[in-house]
């Protein structure tokens, strides 16, 4: 069977130190059928150095001259890429070995389009597994997006895509400045269903200075999310109650109290504060 080429899209912005564990994550990937576009966002760091130093033959470098966000970035990407999947990488994760070589086989064996694995998040020095085993998403190909809706299990680099779905869905939306690896995922999942291996085969390191931990951004985009899907949310009340109950805790573990209320104000209005939906919802993360 012709095995596909898949582009890896990898954005970084002063991330020189870091860069070479990610590139190197992906040329040692057992899949050998890929390209490697890796797109500098602006930096002002040696990055451009650290790259040729690696010398990897599948890897193209490409710059933004200006600074413009990793949405920015990862479309530029995309736009460049030759391959028919696109998977996405960041420039301080690794993936297992097996990542892409598993996840073209599952896509293969399901006739799909769209596949995401399980990742370990290390934050803190603490490990945690998404999705938690415990929150029921099933391998194999299903159709997610109710479950999606709920809070995100998703992130850029446990996904790959066919490239025609992506340019079809939109690209990522380059507003927001977080979450956008789940409302990408939502427009993905509203109109297939996505294949999920269980095997966790990313590691997501959130950094000190990562945007994870910007609560003014999660708020942001949360107030975009809830409008650009503002017909999902109104026919699916409980998750849009749930998306505000979990960004109001967030903003109040902050220090945000007039955020956190008006939030929670807003959960009332979709039909109540869900604080057990809170303790499970995971998408507080890009």
């Amino acid at each position: 069977m012709r095995l596909p080429l898949v582009s890896v899209v990898l954005p970084s912005y002063n991330r020189a130190d870091s860069l070479p564990n990610a590139l190197r994550s992906i040329a040692e990937q057992d899949y050998g059928n890929l390209e490697i576009i890796l797109v500098d966002d602006g930096s002002s760091d040696d990055t451009g150095e650290k790259v040729a130093q690696l010398a990897i033959p599948e890897l193209r470098y490409l710059r933004h001259e200006k600074n413009r966000g990793a949405n920015a970035a990862r479309n530029t990407g995309i736009a460049a890429a030759n391959g028919e999947f696109i998977a996405f990488q960041d420039s301080d994760d690794t993936w297992d070995s097996r990542k892409l070589s598993l996840q073209i086989r599952a896509l293969q064996a399901h006739g799909g389009h769209v596949a995401f694995c399980a990742f370990d998040r290390i934050i803190d020095g603490k490990r945690v597994r998404i999705p938690k085993p415990g929150y029921q998403i099933r391998p194999g190909c299903e159709d997610r997006f109710g479950r999606l809706l709920e809070g995100s299990f998703i992130s850029c680099q446990s996904l790959i895509v066919r490239k025609a779905l992506l340019l079809e869905a939109g690209l990522f939306d380059e507003a927001l400045p977080r979450l956008q690896d789940w409302e990408l995922c939502l427009r993905l999942a509203k109109r297939h269903p996505m294949v999920y291996l269980e095997d966790a085969l990313v590691q997501v390191d959130i950094s000190n200075d990562s945007i994870t931990r910007e609560v003014s951004r999660l708020i942001k985009a949360a107030y975009i999310i809830l409008e650009k899907h503002a017909e999902d949310f109104h026919r699916h009340p409980r998750a849009a109650a749930m998306l505000c109950t979990n960004v109001a805790i967030e903003a109040l573990k902050h220090r945000r109290l007039p955020s956190s209320l008006r939030l929670l104000a807003r959960a009332l209005a979709y039909g109540g504060v869900h604080y057990p939906a809170a303790l499970r919802a995971l998408y507080l993360r890009r």
